[in-house]
């Protein structure tokens, strides 16, 4: 199964599921997707890249390509692209294919939910992700 990554503001997440509705991100009719990334590491450096200065709390999603292909979702690996007005990107981003996914994110695609922890300075911490 091949897993990506999406940072949700966790009140967002909440209130999708709870409402029985496919999460979409703020950024997701500007950026025509919703932004993941292929692996942790990466997420956390594009979390903090653009949202060290966001308000929280936070949650990392893992989600199943298949899943979401199942769900008639297209998810491009492709190269970094603005999020919302930002075009700014970490260094070394432009050797990675980033996921995107061309909708929303159904629950039932998601595999695992897990917090994000920021430090007092809005750092984010790593993760370790589940085997």
């Amino acid at each position: 199964m091949t897993m990506i990554y999406h940072l949700a503001l966790r009140a967002d997440w909440l209130a999708a599921v709870e409402a029985n509705q496919t999460y979409y991100p703020p950024t997701f009719e500007q950026d025509g997707m919703t932004h993941a990334a292929p692996d942790m590491e990466t997420l956390i450096k594009v979390a903090n890249q653009f949202y060290r200065s966001a308000g929280g709390p936070w949650c990392f999603l893992a989600i199943s390509v298949e899943y979401l292909n199942l769900a008639g979702i297209e998810v491009r690996f492709e190269s970094a692209s603005a999020v919302g007005d930002r075009d700014d990107h970490f260094v070394g981003s432009e050797a990675v294919r980033f996921p995107h996914i061309y909708g929303g994110i159904p629950e039932q695609t998601v595999v695992y939910i897990g917090w994000v922890g920021q430090d007092q300075a809005g750092r984010f911490l790593p993760l370790v992700t589940p085997e």
